[in-house]
């Protein structure tokens, strides 16, 4: 069982305006959950804590952002619950969505797939598991037995997704032998925006159409892809 707790996290107390409104509609919607933030410093606290033989390596990522991404699998691996990224608005209860799951991930769009030639994106930006789970135990385990190098022609925002983000995540799941343990949300269900949409709505014009109405309208919840790290 996934147990009622809601982890998101932010370099420190103080959060930007938007990110609180959207942080409340999850408070709002999950009444009875527990509710827990995550400062930088209570993060690296928690990986010298429960995991300090990875502390040199998270000590050693270039870019924070790597940080952000390795700490929530460690923390939903000891702790279970749902880690959600701060640029995501909830739109109604996510318990159908977890109700008899052990472990449950988000598909990106599929225009997201056919940006960068890929069959599938599991994102990580909404993530749920019961404490203990397999699936975390192995991905905690890949991001301590790799170093992270980086070769001098692959762009800095690609090398973040494929050593901490999305893409690692998916690379480790192809290589998973009990799939069956693991629920993939389909992209509508919390992922109906691309980010080409995404802009077009939150941009100076607000670009709202029929479709984009209709796939917000069956969603659990809207992530904006803000991008806070490459933006």
């Amino acid at each position: 069982m996934i147990p009622h707790i809601i982890h998101q996290t932010w370099i420190d107390s103080t959060l930007p305006n938007h990110m609180s409104i959207l942080s409340e509609t999850w408070k709002a919607k999950h009444p009875g959950w527990q509710y827990v933030f995550w400062t930088d410093q209570m993060n690296r606290d928690f990986i010298k804590e429960y995991h300090s033989d990875f502390l040199r390596i998270y000590d050693g990522y270039p870019h924070n952002i790597q940080r952000v991404d390795a700490v929530r699998y460690f923390i939903l691996y000891r702790m279970g619950g749902v880690f959600i990224d701060l640029d995501f608005e909830c739109l109604c209860n996510i318990e159908p969505l977890l109700k008899d799951q052990e472990c449950v991930f988000g598909l990106e769009p599929e225009e997201h797939c056919q940006r960068f030639k890929k069959q599938k994106i599991i994102c990580n930006a909404f993530m749920a598991c019961n404490p203990k789970n397999p699936f975390f135990k192995t991905i905690c385990t890949h991001l301590k037995n790799n170093e992270d190098l980086r070769g001098s022609n692959i762009p800095e925002w690609l090398h973040v997704l494929e050593s901490t983000g999305p893409f690692k995540l998916t690379k480790i799941f192809s290589n998973y032998d009990s799939k069956h343990a693991i629920k993939l949300l389909a992209a509508d269900t919390i992922y109906p925006l691309s980010v080409q949409e995404t802009r077009e709505l939150l941009g100076e014009k607000g670009i709202m159409n029929e479709h984009m109405q209709d796939k917000i309208d069956n969603a659990y919840a809207v992530h904006y892809f803000l991008g806070s790290w490459w933006e």
